[in-house]
């Protein structure tokens, strides 16, 4: 009824209305508000004063643009609502996603996996209410595309049960939580630095003799596969207790020599892990290439050690990454056991001031002109 309604007399003439100065100057102040009105909703709103008492042709003398339907709506409007009523428009939001699927994955891009708290540096987080928090600076350890990659597979290998987010949203998320990547391991991570270094060595002695060699293609593609599972898949791999026994934290560090440094595993490791596997067995190839392809017995030594202390470094940032895990592991305990009227302090040293280099061993470092810098968080 209330439509059928709006639409009779719509083209009604008769008006008792006298067109008089006064009446065209508030049909011009109606008509310059209208114009100024920001959408159709505040338009109708101030139609819906006038249009019940006059017709469709004086509205279209006094303002411009308007239709029958335009003028019926207000109309309608009027009816409905009460002459000039504001209504709020309620926007329905599809939400295609859940709170805990986004929860889940910026727990896992804050992860010590992932990203990497500086010593220096700090951004301000402006919250909705106005209040700004200042927060760490921190550095993202692989690209975008790596880290969603890796999460989807994390995902599936470890809560297959768990729906995650598309790649667009996984996107947009680390587009909006914005973190610096990493570029330079100076001051961050001395281990990751050496052992770079040394897997470009070996690199650098596959190719010295490639020439000589069939399989020197094979070990640098082999040799890249391993640096990069040590920069990103190896330290979600670790857990406290694992089957596979360079994934155990308990058997991994513990010391056979001392009694007192031994923790027993309630389980065998009976499983291996490809992604080690290969990387132990292209180290051994390499060592086997070298000998093989050498001739001289004096550049021969020289080679080998070279290779055992590049292997060496490998193997020391291995261990850091596994020691690194266990220690996240211990301070996650940790804060998850305080009390309210507790607090957590952690007392380290940090770097020197004066960088210079990208990359650097922690030797040439220490030794760098400088103040050495402490921090506690």
């Amino acid at each position: 009824m209330l439509m059928h309604d709006s639409f009779n007399d719509v083209n009604n003439d008769d008006s008792s209305i006298v067109l008089d100065g006064n009446f065209r100057q508030i049909m011009s102040g109606v008509s310059e508000a209208y114009i100024n009105a920001e959408s159709w909703q505040s338009r109708r709103e101030i139609l819906s004063i006038l249009a019940p008492k006059l017709s469709l042709k004086l509205m279209q003398s006094s303002v411009p643009g308007i239709t029958k339907g335009r003028f019926s709506s207000p109309r309608l409007h009027a009816r409905k609502y009460g002459v000039g009523s504001k209504v709020e428009v309620t926007t329905k939001v599809v939400q295609r996603f859940d709170d805990c699927q986004i929860a889940h994955f910026v727990d896992f891009i804050v992860s010590p996996h992932v990203c990497t708290d500086l010593p220096f540096g700090e951004k301000v987080l402006k919250l909705s209410s106005g209040v700004e928090l200042f927060i760490p600076n921190t550095i993202r350890n692989m690209g975008p595309t790596r880290i969603v990659d890796q999460y989807l597979f994390y995902c599936k290998e470890m809560c297959s049960d768990f729906e995650p987010l598309g790649k667009s949203s996984l996107f947009t998320i680390l587009e909006i939580c914005k973190a610096s990547t990493r570029k330079s391991l100076l001051g961050i991570n001395y281990f990751a630095a050496e052992g770079g270094e040394a897997f470009d060595g070996i690199k650098k002695l596959i190719e010295d003799k490639a020439a000589l060699s069939m399989d020197s293609e094979r070990l640098i593609e082999n040799l890249k596969r391993a640096r990069f599972y040590l920069k990103s898949d190896y330290k979600v791999h670790v857990r406290r207790s694992s089957d596979i026994a360079d994934h155990c934290c308990a058997y991994a560090l513990s010391d056979l020599k001392g009694q007192n440094f031994v923790q027993d595993c309630d389980h065998e490791h009976d499983q291996s892990c490809i992604e080690c596997s290969n990387l132990s067995n292209t180290l051994n190839e390499t060592e086997r290439f070298i000998k093989e392809t050498e001739t001289d017995e004096e550049l021969l030594d020289r080679a080998v050690k070279k290779f055992q202390s590049y292997r060496e470094s490998i193997e020391a940032w291995k261990a850091h990454l596994l020691r690194s895990i266990n220690q996240d592991l211990c301070r996650e305990n940790l804060l998850n056991k305080l009390s309210n009227d507790e607090i957590y302090l952690n007392l380290d040293w940090a770097m020197k001031f004066l960088p210079v280099k990208s990359r650097e061993p922690q030797s040439e470092f220490f030794d760098k002109r400088g103040i050495s810098w402490h921090i506690t968080v």
